[in-house]
């Protein structure tokens, strides 16, 4: 494939169309029928319902049409079309894995499911592995570690934490080439050396600067993985906040990472601790977890088997938020604050007659991962500033709850944040994690010192504003 070309102007199908007259998502659904019709579907069938799918009931919506492309040449057209001046409808972008704002990867219009991007290659000479949007990291596992099952490729686009953050950073800091449909339906391959400026956007920029169908990362080798999940009753909550708050204090052995979760369901609390070491023996890191009194232990020895131990949510069908809270290292009086703030936030909801399943949160105590940094991304991530990303969840039941639950996550949030300030852990202008982080949460805490950059290539790129027709991270 040519690193540039531009792909034809769509030919206006129909002449007849009255666009002015009709509602903007069903004229460009009528318009894609035409152009497109072996990947356009409608509501009744199942290839629409699994193109409007996300992982909770709250991310969906019911789209007026789907399309799924499988090339580059029918992403261009899809652009084209929806962001004609006489349609201008809204649109999704859905990737694999899943997203927890609604909106941001859901529509009311046309969503554009791209589950067609679904090849996976490694190159042995450069060490890079390309592969399509559409699909989630345990999907192609045979190349990459990823953090938790289900995780979408398209959560690169943000940031990209895995288990080799400490070792070799960000998933952002490692993309080497993109394959991008720029919103005016051209397509380019990003490169640093050829588009420096989309490279610096599309680290982090989410989909403000058009529709990736390819990317191409670093690959890094991984040797038999030591690792898996334990889980503990709060009876032993005093040792899980020592050993976790000396873990997040002086750990410096970047193979060794965990993912804790406090978590509160059907009114009891445990905890869960994921271990992750890029070697075939238990660190000293972790013996401080390992003579802790424990539930129920899956642990194991070599890489292909850890995926299958590791998710802490399992299966969600509920409704639910995550939220993201910035904290640079977790004390023993953040950890049990954590758990007092998710405590009451259940109980509250409980007293309030509402339909809470759980409330968890995540703390993820990394080290170094941002020493890595190119230095040159929408998602600022100093090595001199290195937050980690706190992750509050709650689920529920009864989407008629929707409202409550969002107020009492950002409340959650908003506790949590306040006590690490207090304890000099974070700070009001910390940066959040845009794939953590709540819709409603300003612009300017997702980009900082980015922001102004970013808003001139917006001009420069989407002089029209086609990616303004989408959800996400407006700029």
């Amino acid at each position: 494939m040519k690193s540039v070309f531009v792909v034809a102007e769509v030919l206006f199908l129909s002449a007849a169309v009255t666009v002015r007259a009709q509602k903007p998502a069903a004229t460009a659904c009528s318009l894609l029928q035409q152009a497109l019709p072996d990947i356009i579907a409608f509501p009744g069938s199942q290839a629409f319902e699994d193109a409007i799918s996300h992982a909770e009931p709250t991310s969906s919506q019911n789209s007026t049409c789907s399309v799924t492309p499988t090339t580059a040449e029918q992403v261009s057209t899809i652009l084209q079309i929806v962001g004609r001046e006489d349609v201008r409808a809204p649109f999704a972008i859905k990737a694999g894995g899943h997203a927890g704002n609604v909106g941001h990867s859901s529509t009311t219009g046309v969503q554009i499911a791209l589950s067609g991007f679904n090849n996976v290659s490694y190159d042995a000479d450069s060490q890079t592995a390309t592969f399509g949007p559409g699909l989630t990291w345990d999907e192609i596992y045979a190349h990459f570690s990823s953090r938790v099952p289900g995780v979408g490729v398209g959560l690169l686009l943000g940031g990209g934490y895995s288990w080799l953050a400490d070792q070799y950073g960000l998933g952002i800091d490692n993309i080497v080439s993109l394959d991008l449909v720029l919103p005016n339906g051209t397509f380019v391959t990003v490169t640093e050396d050829a588009y420096p400026d989309l490279m610096f956007g599309m680290r982090g920029g989410l989909n403000n600067f058009g529709i990736v169908t390819s990317f191409t990362v670093k690959a890094h080798p991984l040797s038999s993985v030591w690792g898996g999940i334990v889980h503990y009753t709060v009876e032993a909550d005093d040792r899980i906040a020592k050993a976790l708050a000396n873990f997040s204090l002086t750990n410096e052995d970047t193979k060794s990472q965990i993912a804790t979760a406090y978590t509160i369901v059907e009114g009891q609390g445990l905890w869960q601790v994921v271990f992750f070491h890029d070697g075939p023996t238990v660190p000293d890191a972790f013996l401080p977890f390992l003579d802790i009194p424990s539930t129920n232990r899956n642990l194991s020895e070599g890489g292909t088997m850890f995926m299958s131990t590791v998710s802490v949510t399992g299966d969600v069908n509920e409704a639910g938020f995550w939220d993201v809270v910035p904290i640079v290292h977790y004390t023993e009086d953040i950890i049990a604050n954590i758990k007092s703030e998710a405590n009451r936030t259940y109980t509250q909801a409980i007293a309030d007659g509402r339909s809470v399943d759980a409330v968890l949160v995540g703390i993820e105590p990394f080290h170094g991962m941002f020493s890595h940094s190119t230095g040159d991304s929408a998602y600022p991530h100093p090595a001199d500033r290195p937050v980690t990303p706190c992750n509050p969840f709650v689920t529920f039941t009864n989407t008629d709850d929707f409202e409550y639950f969002q107020g009492a996550l950002k409340n959650l949030s908003a506790s949590i944040q306040e006590f690490a300030i207090g304890a000099g852990e974070s700070r009001a202008d910390d940066i959040h994690y845009p794939n953590y982080a709540l819709a409603g949460t300003p612009i300017e805490l997702i980009y900082g010192e980015s922001l102004p950059r970013l808003r001139e290539l917006k001009a420069s790129v989407d002089p029209q504003n086609v990616m303004n027709l989408t959800g996400g991270w407006k700029i």
